[in-house]
């Protein structure tokens, strides 16, 4: 079969995991074409995901675009909209096509992985407010956003933000995004969590040290962790706050920096931490903190889960349905103090939700998304072909 993969650009992510390991997967048995808006660099999303992509039996096409906006941190929206011209272009010649971060535009059925709420407006604010500088003016709801939206419209071919078109396959990444869809939307989805790899967790002592793992932006609301476990401390208890990411030379990182210096004792700024330095340095600590209000998944989460290590995240998220534990979840921000306050002096409890993580971390790998994308991907297939040598 000839299976289309269609990606905005593979970076860093979630979704760029779920896109190597369906190219991984398909490409044994089938001719698979990647369309993309960046250069593809299959060496080091191969040293990321821990796949075996043979690129020497992928073929990568570019969408057409401006080269400048190929490489931008803003202009999402219109970078979707010249990849969805090319989709539709390149459709035609395709038994399947699969859009890997969300709603591709096809013109025609497809099977779709909601990876997050950026097709929302109202949605992506409430998640993560709005930028500031021209990408806020685009994001904010009036003329501006209205002509831009219009202008993506006219080179996509689609009035408005993507959505799905009849007859397509809508994958959720979670029950949480799943159930969203349906109250906003009336999309009936299925759910696949996303694939999640973590090294083999290693016996040995765990400091009681925190650590955050992610992007330092202000929708991880880092300065807000700060402020939580600082509180905690003045309960009495004693650790260090490990940031885990590169912070940004932009206004927020350098707040976050300032903030971090005047906690220098206890706040350390680790930097980026990737592959297995990143697993080793996970493995070495006993506790997480995530502040991020809502969000669709949260592939960090599951990562310091499966690592072994008890990760507090808001309640009304995505990241509470990978816990499982309502131990580890909060409402807000006083409400996280007192949850990692009891838990802290609780020894026997810590055990016992550790031990559940340990089960619940299972239900989020690779082998877990392989075998329930495969599947899915099988029955839409127009042949019945078995895909039993993929899996």
């Amino acid at each position: 079969m000839r299976i289309l993969i269609a990606h905005p650009g593979l970076r860093a992510g979630g979704s760029e995991a779920r896109a190597m390991v369906l190219i991984e997967a398909l490409q044994k048995h089938h001719d698979v074409t990647l369309l993309t808006g960046a250069p593809f660099d299959c060496g080091r999303l191969n040293a990321a995901y821990h796949t075996f992509v043979d690129d020497s039996r992928l073929s990568v096409r570019l969408a057409p675009m401006p080269e400048r906006l190929r490489f931008s941190r803003g202009g999402d929206a219109l970078r979707g909209a010249f990849l969805d011209r090319a989709a539709q272009k390149l459709a035609g010649s395709f038994d399947l096509c699969i859009g890997a971060y969300n709603f591709t535009s096809f013109g025609r059925p497809g099977i779709q992985f909601v990876a997050d709420f950026s097709f929302d407006d109202q949605v992506r604010h409430a998640f993560d407010g709005v930028s500031h500088g021209l990408r806020g003016a685009l994001q904010r709801e009036g003329p501006a956003r209205a002509l831009y939206l219009s202008l993506c419209g006219r080179i996509s071919g689609v009035a408005g933000l993507p959505r799905p078109a009849p007859g397509d396959v809508v994958v959720a990444n979670s029950r949480w995004t799943a159930d969203l869809l349906k109250v906003r939307h009336g999309i009936v989805s299925r759910v696949v969590y996303p694939p999640v790899h973590a090294a083999p967790v290693e016996p040995g002592e765990r400091s009681g040290d925190f650590v955050m793992l992610g992007r330092i932006a202000p929708d991880k609301r880092v300065l807000e962790a700060i402020d939580i476990l600082s509180k905690v401390r003045a309960r009495g208890h004693r650790f260090d706050f490990h940031i885990v990411g590169d912070a940004p030379n932009d206004a927020y990182g350098r707040i976050v920096q300032a903030k971090a210096g005047e906690h220098a004792d206890w706040v350390r700024l680790t930097g980026g931490l990737w592959g297995a330095e990143k697993f080793a340095f996970l493995g070495r600590h006993s506790f997480a903190l995530h502040v991020r209000r809502r969000e669709a998944f949260g592939i960090a989460v599951a990562e310091m889960v499966k690592m072994g290590l008890a990760p507090f995240v808001p309640s009304q998220s995505a990241p509470a349905e990978i816990v499982g534990d309502e131990r580890l979840t909060f409402a807000d921000e006083d409400h996280a103090v007192e949850q990692i306050d009891a838990l802290l002096r609780q020894p026997a409890d810590v055990a016992a939700v550790k031990a559940g993580l340990a089960e619940r971390g299972r239900v989020f790998s690779t082998e877990a998304f392989r075998a329930a994308a495969l599947a899915i991907i099988e029955e839409t297939l127009p042949s019945r072909r078995t895909l039993e040598a993929a899996r």
